[in-house]
């Protein structure tokens, strides 16, 4: 395929769509370094800037990378996630042909406070386990997440058993938990240097909040906010006429 000058839509455009035909028919993979500006730009008969500016919308999108003194590579393939029922991290990750992992940071307790209060409606006093946790695909950190959950569901909930099984399987094994439904919420963030500590990003990225309550029959028995990178996951969502 070549560009068309003479057609309404933008150069980048088009060179855009050249390059992600080439990734999506698997002509270039994870990994593969794509020709540089200038080569791009004589190829095409385009400016550089008009390269420049393909690439750097590309790169917004995740298809694309930039390895300081090597090039330009393509990006791994974002992970697809749709929103229509309940779902885990790890079915997610193993539905993409990769094995998924949690590598907890620390398990405490700590008072309700009143806003966990309310989204629990227990006593501001009451006590709550706090669950920090790094959830990983093939050892690549995807996401970081805060967990709190109910002491007066979850009594003696240990750190061993959540690394052993993960959370929902040692919740449903050791705790016989039926989950009945979850509300999620997400929306977008930009990554700063407390998240590079985790997620091997760099601060000013573009990222994912996810906060999910989830439900045993009518009473709350999780929270949980996640902190997820924004070049690794699209969300889908099914729509159907009310």
């Amino acid at each position: 395929m070549a560009i068309n000058k003479e057609n309404n839509i933008p150069l980048y455009t088009q060179l855009m769509d050249l390059i992600l035909d080439e990734i999506e028919s698997g002509k270039l993979t994870h990994g593969d370094k794509i020709h540089s500006e200038r080569e791009l730009a004589e190829f095409y008969s385009i400016s550089r800037a008009t390269v420049r500016q393909a690439i750097s919308e590309l790169e917004k999108q995740g298809y694309l990378h930039k390895v300081h003194g090597k090039g330009t590579f393509v990006s791994n393939k974002r992970m697809n996630q749709e929103l229509n029922g309940f779902y885990s991290f790890g079915e997610v990750i193993e539905k993409e042909g990769k094995k998924p992992s949690n590598k907890v940071i620390d398990l405490s307790l700590r008072e309700a406070g009143v806003g966990l209060g309310k989204i629990f409606n227990i006593d501001i006093n009451d006590t709550i386990y706090v669950l920090s946790r790094i959830r990983l695909a093939d050892g690549e950190a995807l996401m970081y997440e805060t967990t709190y959950l109910p002491t007066w569901r979850f009594k003696d909930l240990k750190k061993m058993d959540i690394e052993k099984f993960g959370l929902y399987n040692a919740l449903k094994n050791i705790y016989s938990v039926e989950l009945s439904s979850a509300d999620e919420t997400f929306y977008p963030c930009i990554l700063d240097e407390n998240d590079e500590k985790f997620l091997n990003i760099t601060p000013g990225d573009c990222g994912m909040i996810l906060e999910r309550i989830t439900y045993e029959n009518n009473s709350v028995i999780e929270f949980t906010k996640s902190i997820v990178r924004g070049d690794k996951f699209k969300y889908k969502v099914h729509l159907k006429t009310l």
